[in-house]
């Protein structure tokens, strides 16, 4: 074996060396993997943690309608259950379905 200045070089030396670069090859090939699942996972939480805090206004707002429709609780000012209302409906609007 030679290397590249045209020295000579033993197989084991050059079979150590070709193993070490092959697997430093597939350790950054792991990272890089490993780096991009990252992302995916966030990502995913994220869209979990929208859908859960979507679904979370839109049951309050059903719960304020139904109390401002059936029941007038005594400990509850109206106008505060209808301005928590206006304010959840316009949260909840971009998010229903078409």
């Amino acid at each position: 074996m030679v290397t590249l200045e045209g020295l000579p070089v033993s197989r084991k030396r050059f079979e150590k060396y070709r193993n070490m670069h092959t697997r430093h090859m597939e350790h950054a090939a792991k990272q890089w993997e490993a780096r991009q699942m990252k992302v995916q996972n966030n990502l995913l939480r994220k869209e979990w943690l929208e859908h859960q805090t979507a679904h979370n206004y839109h049951t309050e707002y059903d719960r304020i309608r139904g109390w401002m429709s059936h029941y007038r609780p005594p400990y509850i000012v109206p106008q505060q259950l209808r301005d928590r209302e206006a304010y959840l409906r316009g949260i909840i609007e971009p998010h229903l379905p078409r």
